[in-house]
């Protein structure tokens, strides 16, 4: 059982491109045997929650892995205790206060086609140029939710297929 759960976990972790020393399987293993009637969605949600973490090669060794899994287990003890108490919890998460200071600002590039996080200092108070820069950025959040749309997306094949045809949105270029 032990070795089929081995080279299920190498096998997997070597289709997603990862190389797993050997500390590394038995965390990985150690994780996976807690879950022993749903091995196969332990490991790729273990793979998934890897694939967000920054790795510095496609080695991986203990501490990441080690990151991950307790991550997962604290995930999962926070779940075990909703569980336990529902009438508390939902009282606790009916209404959840969060700060708009500290939640991290993202901005979208539309040339690269992603988004990343705005480390600057924004003001309270904005002036004329911060106004303008605010409409830009719901501008440009707008344009790229509707370019994933399928209504406004270039069909990739033979444009006979749609029954509705598609429509492009082109940006402005000033």
């Amino acid at each position: 059982m032990a070795a089929t759960t081995r080279k299920k976990v190498q096998r997997k972790f070597k289709i997603r491109g990862y190389t797993i020393k050997v500390e590394a399987l038995d965390e990985i293993l150690s994780f996976v045997s807690r879950f022993s009637d749903a091995e196969d969605d332990a490991i790729d949600l273990l793979l998934d929650e890897l694939d967000n973490e920054p790795l510095n090669s496609s080695i991986l060794g203990k501490e990441p892995v080690h990151r991950v899994v307790s991550l997962l287990l604290e995930a999962e003890a926070a779940a075990d205790e909703t569980h336990e108490s529902p009438i508390s919890t939902t009282n606790r998460s009916a209404l959840r206060l969060i700060d708009a200071f500290l939640i991290p600002k993202f901005r979208y590039d539309p040339i690269r086609k992603v988004f990343y996080e705005h480390t600057g200092r924004l003001p309270i108070h904005g002036d004329g140029s911060a106004k303008a820069a605010l409409y830009k950025d719901r501008y440009l959040l707008l344009l790229q939710r509707l370019s994933r749309d399928q209504h406004f997306s270039k069909p990739a094949f033979d444009t006979e297929i749609s029954h509705f045809g598609s429509c492009e949105i082109s940006p402005i270029q000033s």
